[in-house]
């Protein structure tokens, strides 16, 4: 915790003025017998500033401080020209990241001068994240998705008991059996044209992709299931994913094919007024054998994670992950190959930013990359990128927030600094584009030990909120400690 006490009213001192800086001291140690001791690595000029509400703004003028100073220092002394009753924790964010190491070790990681005035943004610090037990299921968790826009109170899971269950703020509402095999992945958009309704697509096992119609609110249910496969293709799929207009739907797995079927409104059939409130429901029809409208061959190993390009942004492509070491872009109107971006390590998933040009990955051994995307302005599209044959990849930063494989990782719809990851180390970490080298919190869920839970899936949804699913067959829901002011 950040250190706040009976001493932060001697922490800020007045040693009059040089060459019109105003001087601050603050230590990280209690003074001993009122002497302050010097500071290691001699002192930083710094200046602070905000977003935060005016109450929370200070005058933003060069203060002296020691270089030994890092956050929690920092924080003190922000605390102490607020003047506040409640003292609040603020994290500091310096050049466009979060400062990791006292002031003395950011100047010289980047030699800079002492002379070299830091402008310090404070923000809201997190807090100690909330765990909560949703549901316990018989069989390991596949996949989680949230339900609607966020900040979203309805979330779907997958398990690999063939079946997916709706929930509604943390509760259990409805299990619908989907599959007499192992669902992989879910991907789910909203109906549309129907009100708290959703389209939901499934990878099975057994190389089949499954669809339904799901219905949220006062008398959840979902229509009957319908299964499509190709005739040429038996192996497992992992991974699927949904257009923005539902009428394309693309399955890969283990035979490293994408498949790509036309979708529309009769792949997902109405829910019919006899099927609501019932707790559980078989699967309905059997599987149709329909060959895909294409196939994209080029990856080597098993497909893991897919996403149809939004159109706003990267229209008419699919993106793709393998374990094969790349990413790779598909023109979905030409059927063909536009990108391939080596990645370095075996994907086990990928996440578009919402907002910037950015991608990250999540890697076997426990990495998690962020890349940027460099691509030249769409042609006819404003504001989209044209990811083509001259788009790169470069990486912008690289972590390890997990010990073993890390199963995804998902960036925050509602903030394009914030994302999320899990792994089999049973940790959940928050993560952030300004903390390049270290994750902002991690959480461990679910048993410890030598052989801990694997935490296997995670989602969104709210801009503090996250579902977790794991090899316990626990689904849990996570609040995270996003800073609060104090109330007036």
């Amino acid at each position: 915790g950040f250190a706040h006490g009976p001493r932060a009213s001697s922490l800020l001192r007045s040693r009059g003025r040089r060459r019109g800086e105003r001087r601050a001291c603050a230590m990280e140690a209690e003074p001993t017998e009122g002497k302050v001791p010097q500071a290691k690595g001699g002192e930083a000029v710094v200046t602070f500033f905000t977003k935060l509400p005016s109450k929370y703004q200070v005058q933003e003028e060069s203060l002296v401080v020691p270089a030994n100073l890092a956050r929690y220092g920092l924080s003190e002394i922000v605390n102490q020209l607020l003047g506040l009753d409640k003292p609040v924790p603020f994290d500091f964010v310096v050049d466009g990241e979060f400062l990791r190491s006292d002031l003395f070790g950011y100047l010289e990681a980047r030699k800079l001068s002492s002379e070299k005035v830091l402008r310090l943004e404070y923000v809201l610090a997190l807090s100690e994240p909330e765990e909560n037990q949703v549901d316990e299921v018989p069989d390991w968790i596949s996949s989680i998705v949230a339900l609607g826009p966020l900040p979203s109170r309805w979330f779907a899971v997958s398990a690999f008991d063939g079946s997916v269950r709706l929930y509604e703020d943390g509760a259990p509402k409805l299990t619908s059996r989907l599959a007499d095999v192992s669902i992989t992945m879910l991907h789910a958009l909203p109906a549309g044209s129907v009100a708290d309704e959703s389209l939901i697509a499934a990878s099975g096992k057994d190389g089949g992709l499954r669809a339904i119609r799901a219905r949220q609110g006062a008398s959840p249910a979902t229509g009957p299931v319908t299964t499509i496969r190709s005739s040429s293709h038996f192996d497992g799929l992992q991974a699927c994913a949904l257009n923005e207009k539902a009428d394309l739907v693309a399955g890969a797995g283990w035979d490293q094919d994408i498949l790509v079927w036309n979708a529309g409104p009769s792949l997902f059939a109405p829910i019919g007024e006899d099927q609501g409130g019932t707790k559980r429901k078989a699967a309905d029809g059997s599987a149709e054998s329909e060959e895909p409208k294409f196939v994209l061959k080029g990856h080597s190993q098993v497909v893991t994670s897919l996403m149809f390009g939004s159109a706003s942004r990267c229209p008419f492509t699919l993106i793709s992950g393998s374990w094969d070491g790349s990413v790779r872009v598909w023109d979905t109107a030409a059927a063909s190959c536009v990108c391939n971006w080596p990645v370095a390590r075996a994907a086990t998933s990928f996440s578009m930013s919402p907002s910037t040009p950015q991608l990250a990955t999540a890697h076997e051994d426990g990495h998690i990359s962020l890349w940027d995307i460099r691509a030249p302005p769409h042609p006819t599209v404003q504001g989209a990128l044209s990811l083509d044959s001259s788009a790169g990849l470069p990486l912008h930063s690289a972590q390890s927030p997990h010990r073993r494989l890390a199963s995804q990782v998902q960036w925050s719809p509602l903030d394009a600094n914030r994302l999320a990851s899990c792994g089999h180390d049973g940790c959940l970490c928050v993560l952030d584009v300004r903390s390049p080298k270290m994750p902002l919190q991690r959480m461990r869920l679910g048993k410890t030990g030598p052989v801990p839970t694997k935490q296997l899936c995670l989602a969104w949804l709210g801009s503090e909120e996250i579902a977790v699913g794991g090899s316990d067959g626990k689904v849990l829901r996570v609040v995270l400690g996003g800073g609060k002011l104090p109330e007036d």
